[in-house]
């Protein structure tokens, strides 16, 4: 009892330390970690690393119900793509690195897996901030992790019963294909009906999300797989919609505090690394940060993905997963991996964890489309004498698109991604590559002589671009925020609240639901 008081008072202060600064917590949790095991505070022994796996299994619980396969929509080819070619080649990379530096095959294979997946926890907390869980690469890179989480499930069986044979690996691989197909199962049957048909209160909800949690770790128990993987199965058992909905309040709590416990037993897991484990760490990081943004808009590119959706994704994608802890774990156990590269993984996890928020930061992507377009931002052909300015056609603006062409209207499009832009030139469409929120972009695409402006940028610091063009255009912007619309309707411009069609949406589906559900039909 005195280690877990030890572990929270660790969490509390480390945070609060964190607060003060304006700091992300992690790395002040897992310094934490780092201090009461160097004060001798702690024991990082079995029950440190059984603290470990506890605080994961609850973190990718919470994390899978947020891996609703249909979420992945349109996106399904190019996610199967993006996931396996980026898997896959950072296998080979881990591998090729690995028996460069000196290690041996064995050893070399649990690094490269370390390195292959992505972490779902840190993509899906960022998307979830954003607001871009549902957006085209939002879509993407849900599929991709939903992937790799499954390829990384299946070696970490394999792994954990590499001891026993190939018979014992075979088991265990089935045994998790089996909990795959019991997830499934449930995401499509079993819990929409318990959690929707029964009137549960809040309690009895959380304690029903908290059985199937339970109730997927003894299987994995049962067929002596790693725990994390039934937690992360019964996650994404809970996700379809609405039940995933229905418990992200009572889950949110949870998750916010078994991070914290995670962190900090991480921390005090580790060892002092000495000159040449801190330089693998950083090389390993680097590899990670520099070649999966590169690969996967590569990749995704190549899979018709646009330009700016695949610079997101590759971004988004680029840290080491809390997978590749246990997987660091298991060859520790195993005895294949001294503690000296489970620190080195460890640390490698946690660096590039830091730096995603950082490099996955709109203003970075938004660089590097202005980089790419340089040359012809603002090479515009003849303007027509009457038209629509559209600002933004992504997948939020084509089928916007479509209708004025179906009108007939005569439509100019500005777009700063070179792949949209390359898509959309066809007849009545004169397509402009470059940033909406750039005056000398607006003059060159026509503003101030359009019949009306339409805008589907998020961005809302590009509104006062738009609006400086009232006194001679009408412009209207599509938005979701009622108080962002009601700034927009105070300065002259005429908002467009996609909140009400998002519930005319969700008011369609209930209805027909509640229709095919009911008694007698």
């Amino acid at each position: 009892m005195s280690v877990v008081v030890t572990i929270l008072t660790a969490a509390a202060l480390a945070m609060g330390v964190a607060k003060w600064l304006k700091l992300p917590g992690v790395p002040f949790w897992v310094l934490s970690g780092v201090i009461l095991s160097a004060l001798g505070l702690v024991d990082n022994g079995s029950l440190f690393q059984e603290a470990l796996l506890l605080g994961l299994a609850f973190l990718v619980f919470s994390a899978g119900a947020e891996m609703n396969p249909r979420r992945i929509g349109k996106q399904q080819t190019a996610a199967i793509r993006v996931g396996l070619g980026q898997f896959v080649a950072f296998v080979l990379i881990g591998l090729s690195f690995s028996r460069l530096w000196g290690l041996d095959w064995l050893t070399a294979l649990y690094v490269a897996l370390a390195l292959a997946a992505s972490s779902t926890l840190v993509v899906i907390r960022l998307l979830k901030q954003r607001q871009q869980l549902f957006e085209p690469f939002g879509r993407l890179v849900v599929g991709v992790l939903l992937l790799q989480d499954g390829l990384i499930m299946l070696a970490i069986a394999a792994l954990s019963a590499i001891g026993g044979g190939i018979t014992a690996v075979l088991v265990s691989v089935n045994g998790t294909l089996g909990l795959m197909l019991l997830a499934y199962l449930c995401l499509r049957w079993a819990t929409p009906w318990l959690l929707l048909r029964f009137d549960l209160d809040e309690e009895e909800k959380l304690l029903v999300a908290l059985a199937g949690l339970f109730l997927f770790m003894g299987a994995a128990t049962l067929i002596q797989v790693p725990i994390v993987i039934g937690a992360f199965l019964a996650g994404v058992a809970l996700s379809a919609f609405p039940v995933s909905g229905i418990l992200r309040g009572q889950l949110a709590s949870l998750t916010d505090f078994f991070q914290a416990i995670f962190f900090v037993t991480l921390g005090a897991l580790l060892i002092w690394p000495g000159w040449s484990e801190l330089l693998l760490a950083f090389i390993l990081a680097t590899l990670v940060l520099t070649l999966t943004p590169v690969l996967v808009t590569l990749i995704a590119r190549g899979a018709g993905v646009t330009t700016r959706s695949a610079l997101e994704s590759g971004f988004l994608l680029a840290q080491t997963s809390e997978f590749s802890l246990v997987v660091a774990l298991i060859g520790t156990q195993q005895g294949h991996l001294n503690e000296g590269l489970l620190s080195i993984l460890a640390l490698t996890t946690v660096l590039t964890m830091i730096a995603t928020p950082i490099l996955a930061a709109d203003q970075v992507t938004i660089r590097l489309l202005h980089w790419l377009a340089r040359h012809d931002q603002l090479t515009v052909p003849d303007l027509p004498s009457d038209f629509v300015l559209l600002l933004g056609c992504g997948e939020r603006g084509r089928p916007l698109l479509a209708w004025l062409l179906s009108q007939g209207e005569t439509v100019v499009v500005v777009d700063d991604d070179p792949g949209v832009v390359a898509q959309i030139r066809e007849p009545g469409v004169t397509a402009v590559l470059g940033d909406a929120g750039n005056p000398r972009v607006l003059e060159a695409a026509g503003a101030p002589h359009a019949r009306v402006i339409v805008s589907t940028i998020k961005r809302l610091a590009n509104n006062d671009a738009f609006l400086a063009y009232l006194s001679r255009v009408p412009v209207l912007i599509a938005l979701f925020d009622p108080q962002v619309a009601r700034r927009i309707e105070r300065l002259g411009g005429k908002a467009v609240l996609e909140s009400y069609a998002a519930a005319d949406e969700f008011m369609a589906w209930f209805r027909s639901t509640a229709v095919k559900n009911s008694p007698g039909q």
